[in-house]
């Protein structure tokens, strides 16, 4: 009798000590400078972004794993936790680029700030726009002014 694998442990970003999450941890430092520096929609991810890096919410699976029928590359709670695949699989037949990795944190985390619910393709069509503004080169998204 087969049965389905379970998902590999999680690696924690702030455990976990390769280059590559050093590197991870980095780049999304700056990316939350940048992110605040933008204001409006851009700060209230980044916030989100800030307190799950700080407290080592931002957790690092070798590859995706599957949820129901679907393969994740990342899923958040509202509780501040992001999981994020750093490869597509374990044959490393797909690679994710580190901004690859970046933007499925970001956006995770605008999931969060804006308890937009995930699975529907109208929710991740408007989180995909709100990070896609933030993105963008505009100094300011979203700002009221």
């Amino acid at each position: 009798m087969l049965t389905a694998a379970a998902a590999p442990p999680p690696f924690c970003l702030g455990c976990y000590g390769s280059p590559a999450s050093d590197e991870l941890a980095r780049a999304l430092a700056a990316r939350v400078a940048d992110l605040k520096a933008r204001g409006g929609v851009c700060e209230a991810y980044a916030t989100v972004l800030e307190g799950s890096l700080a407290t080592g919410r931002i957790v690092v699976r070798p590859f995706m794993w599957r949820i129901g029928t679907r393969l994740a590359s990342a899923q958040a709670t509202s509780t501040g936790e992001i999981d994020v695949a750093r490869e597509i699989d374990p044959l490393n037949i797909g690679v994710r680029s580190l901004e690859d990795v970046l933007h499925s944190v970001e956006h995770e985390a605008a999931h969060i700030a804006f308890a937009i619910p995930s699975g529907q393709e109208w929710t991740e069509t408007l989180v995909n726009e709100r990070v896609g503004a933030c993105r963008g080169r505009s100094q300011r998204v979203g700002a009221v002014p």
